[in-house]
């Protein structure tokens, strides 16, 4: 992953961030990991970065699989907010799953019920956000 991208979702810069997506010309620069399979999504809630999400290309096709993606340890970025215990980013990612991408698509990754399938998503350890904010204690985050 390029640095100024790990610098920008770290520190929450959208402004940075987007300023190299338009100097490379495409969102496809957001879908880099780091060598732990991290993406931009993974990174932020480390941080509890709430803007960067908010602000992001989110409705970007190229940039919804970003809400997906496991890294290594199989942890998506639900995973990560629950584990860093925000709540905000969390109910997030949650609404963001419920909602259809604009073009109207229809995949499994938008819409109808696939926040409950980001629910059930387990990482290697077989344990869902719900597990992971209870293991480390932020009853809060699994109400």
């Amino acid at each position: 992953m390029d640095p100024s991208v790990h610098e920008a979702a770290r520190s929450g810069d959208v402004v940075g961030l987007l300023k190299t997506v338009r100097k490379n010309g495409s969102t496809e620069f957001l879908l880099q990991k780091t060598p732990k399979g991290n993406n931009v999504l993974h990174i932020a809630p480390e941080f509890k970065q709430i803007a960067f999400f908010k602000n992001i290309l989110l409705d970007d096709h190229q940039c919804r699989p970003l809400f997906w993606a496991a890294n290594n340890k199989g942890n998506t970025p639900l995973h990560v907010g629950a584990r860093v215990g925000s709540d905000e980013i969390v109910e997030f990612l949650i609404e963001h799953a419920k909602n259809p991408p604009p073009t109207g698509g229809a995949d499994l990754e938008s819409g109808g019920e696939a926040h409950k399938e980001l629910l059930k998503r387990t990482n290697m350890e077989k344990e869902t956000a719900l597990h992971v904010a209870l293991r480390y204690g932020y009853q809060t985050v699994a109400h």
